[in-house]
């Protein structure tokens, strides 16, 4: 019979209709999930997929069976939220998951919660890949752009996070714009992860001049590294530039370039004391302190 694992794998290829973006997901290597859809499919004795030009179509059984394994699913995580309440284990885990450029904003308030619950661990999870808080693989999430179409969970708005164009902190005047109609003039590098397909780097692509070498960064730290070392010029989120002495800013943040952030949470962890005292803490300090995200502005 299959198990449980197959049937989230089933699951996630039909959200993300490719091997590589399921196997991104689930923190996993595509060959694995290869492996298992060809698993479940031969214990169902089913096609649940087949190919087409843009990635994987689900079969007319896939369709019949997804609403089902959806709620085969929410059932499977309601039981291991109850369970972890009755045997109180996951009280002293809380999983928090965030862009990386904010681990450094959160250590006052884990520093304050600590002193508070010092029997309760709080595991902050690599930025590597989104994790899903409807199957219980995280507890708190600090995301941008949207809350995604996750059901069991209360999302709460924070300030929005700013972006603004760095140079290097040590090239010279002549070499930093000062003026977004100058931006042609100078190497603008280019992010591929992601969050390059946010509204600012978008438009700093339509100012490159075609004649301009581009450097390609793959993270945002890889493309802070890059700025700094005099490479090029690039945008980055105002709570990671601001913060590097290495970097400096060209011109004041435009706020069309905001990026909408939200604190989400699971509900079933809602009902565990430390959980919500965390929720609430880390909506309660940022909400206080709308410039740790914005970046100051005149």
């Amino acid at each position: 019979m299959f198990s449980w694992d197959d049937l989230r794998v089933f699951v996630t290829l039909h959200r993300e209709r490719t091997t590589v973006r399921a196997a991104r997901v689930l923190g996993t290597s595509q060959s694995t999930i290869v492996r298992r859809l060809a698993a479940l499919e031969n214990d169902l004795d089913l096609k649940l997929f087949t190919r087409g030009s843009s990635g994987l179509v689900p079969t007319e059984a896939g369709k019949r069976l997804y609403p089902l394994a959806i709620q085969a699913e929410r059932s499977v995580c309601e039981f291991t939220a109850e369970v972890e309440l009755l045997t109180e284990t996951g009280l002293k885990l809380i999983r928090l998951t965030l862009p990386d450029h904010f681990e450094q904003l959160v250590v006052p308030v884990l520093r304050e919660f600590r002193k508070r619950w010092p029997a309760v661990d709080v595991e902050i999870l690599p930025a590597d890949r989104i994790y899903d808080l409807d199957r219980g693989e995280a507890d708190i999430a600090i995301r941008g752009r949207t809350t995604g179409q996750q059901v069991d969970v209360v999302a709460r708005d924070l300030p929005a996070c700013g972006f603004a164009v760095y140079a290097s902190a040590h090239a010279p005047e002549s070499e930093c714009p000062d003026d977004p109609e100058k931006l042609a003039l100078f190497p603008i590098a280019d992010l591929d992860a992601p969050a390059g397909m946010l509204p600012i780097y978008r438009w700093l692509k339509k100012q490159r001049s075609p004649d301009m070498r581009s450097p390609h960064c793959k993270n945002l730290q890889a493309l802070a590294s890059t700025i700094a070392s005099g490479a090029a010029i690039g945008a980055l989120p105002c709570t990671m530039g601001d913060a590097n002495r290495l970097l400096r800013r060209c011109f004041e943040p435009n706020e069309a370039f905001d990026v909408p952030i939200y604190l989400i949470v699971r509900r079933a962890a809602l009902r565990r004391p430390p959980a919500r005292d965390l929720f609430d803490s880390l909506q309660t300090y940022f909400c206080e302190r709308p410039q740790l995200l914005l970046g100051k502005r005149n």
